[in-house]
């Protein structure tokens, strides 16, 4: 094991106006303590972390050219589903219903793609409304892979799911962890785009933002919390499973509805 040695003050100055290449970065001590840490070296040093610069910078120039999502909202009887255009690649949210697969093809056909431009299907949660046609969709989107929170993966019609959790990033949309209406239940974010995918962690249904009514909620307690945290996000468009779209200034009627609860 490489030793490590303590660094006096009158050691580290001289060593950097010789012309060493000195690192400071941040480490955990353990039990919950951090601390810095420092690396003298030469050229070998200072060519070793240009790797890492560039990959920074080419992270940050990523995020800067991402475009907003295209959206476009599938309506099946009472709920739904959602297809989302970046560039030549979708990622649906929700499938609907059993028997929508073919209005979502039609939507992928209008926006001028096809079913192989599909690479992600995320699921808001298990119930029948929101994932009735996912094997039907998984059927057609041979290249998609499919994702939920962990708790609603084993109730899902697809096994084939690769679980996500809060902070996560699928497609350039933040996961967010909402349970409550299930003990899995996501929401999905576009930071890009200022867009909040609720699911069914809010319904706006005649005008009325509420938060998912009790008798389809396993835990109300947990819901009322997911809405708070909702209140204290950013965004400019809310869309929902159940209800009209807020088109300008949702994080505002979140807040507002969170206040009150």
């Amino acid at each position: 094991m490489r030793k490590v040695a303590q660094l006096g003050r009158r050691t580290f100055l001289m060593q950097v106006g010789k012309g060493s290449f000195a690192v400071l970065t941040e480490v955990t001590l353990g039990l919950g303590r951090r601390g810095l840490a420092v690396a003298l070296g030469g050229s070998a040093l200072a060519a070793a972390c240009q790797p890492i610069q560039q990959v920074t910078e080419s992270s940050s120039r990523a995020a800067q050219t991402l475009e907003a999502v295209n959206y476009f909202p599938v309506f099946n009887q009472f709920v739904n589903a959602f297809v989302l255009v970046r560039g030549n690649e979708i990622a649906i949210v929700d499938t609907g219903i059993e028997g929508t697969t073919p209005m979502i093809a039609e939507t992928i056909t209008g926006a001028g793609l096809a079913w192989d431009n599909v690479g992600h299907l995320i699921l808001t949660h298990y119930h029948q409304d929101h994932a009735g046609s996912m094997g039907d969709v998984l059927a057609a989107a041979t290249k998609a892979t499919a994702y939920a929170g962990e708790a609603d993966i084993s109730q899902l019609p697809v096994k084939t799911v690769q679980a996500v959790s809060d902070g996560d990033e699928v497609f350039g949309l933040q996961i967010i962890h909402t349970p409550g209406h299930t003990a899995g239940h996501i929401s999905v974010l576009d930071p890009v785009g200022s867009l909040l995918i609720a699911g069914d962690a809010m319904v706006n249904q005649e005008g009325v933002l509420a938060v998912s009514p009790a008798q389809f909620t396993a835990n109300m307690e947990e819901a009322i919390a997911s809405v708070k945290k909702l209140g204290k996000l950013k965004f400019d468009k809310l869309v929902f499973g159940h209800g009209d779209e807020i088109a300008s200034g949702a994080s505002d009627a979140v807040a507002a509805l969170a206040s009150t609860l």
